[in-house]
């Protein structure tokens, strides 16, 4: 398994979908720990437990502001929240891997894989760190999540800084609209 990670604006996203295109399966963080949110039981009951019943809305889909107001600006909150999801999230990453065969190449695109010791949970063959210079992050964050400069640029102080990932991590993709990105991806796949 190969995870994709990188901080906000970086093109995570954009190295997934390549990857899809060519037929690789990718396992994406964000969305399928919505979908788990929402659809699986035990989660469900463990977050209501943890964080009140308005964690869910009348018809039962996630509260997704009354949930952000409770976390976001309270660590301790983020920290009860991710250990109550990362787990589920990295059965279920598990799972799905079972699925598609031990012998198929995996990919898993996660944004925190460092900060959050989701690395703990999943073991990784491979992490590959997605980069690009800071204001071209600024500007495609801020044109996809239509929010302010600083908005954008707290949630970049938030996350682990990218020279730091990259350290970590066993190859870099840069997405800094001089270097291919297939070019990269292809080279990191041994085409």
């Amino acid at each position: 398994m190969t995870v994709i990670t990188g901080g906000i604006g970086c093109g995570k996203s954009v190295v997934s979908q390549l990857l899809r295109v060519m037929g690789y399966s990718v396992y994406d963080c964000d969305r399928e720990a919505r979908r788990l949110m929402a659809d699986d039981p035990e989660l469900r009951d463990a977050l209501a437990n943890a964080f009140g019943q308005e964690t869910f809305m009348a018809d039962g889909s996630l509260n997704r502001t009354y949930l952000a107001t409770r976390i976001f600006n309270d660590r301790g909150r983020l920290a009860q929240m991710n250990a109550i999801v990362h787990p589920a999230v990295a059965r279920d990453i598990v799972r799905r891997r079972n699925a598609i065969g031990q012998d198929k190449t995996f990919f898993v695109e996660t944004a925190i894989y460092y900060e959050s010791g989701f690395g703990q949970l999943i073991e990784a063959q491979q992490v590959w760190c997605v980069a690009a210079p800071l204001e071209l992050r600024i500007s495609r964050a801020m044109a996809r999540d239509n929010a302010p400069r600083e908005k954008i640029l707290e949630r970049i102080n938030s996350q682990m800084p990218q020279e730091e990932k990259i350290r970590l991590a066993n190859a870099v993709i840069w997405n800094d609209e001089t270097h291919s990105v297939i070019e990269q991806v292809n080279s990191l796949l041994g085409k």
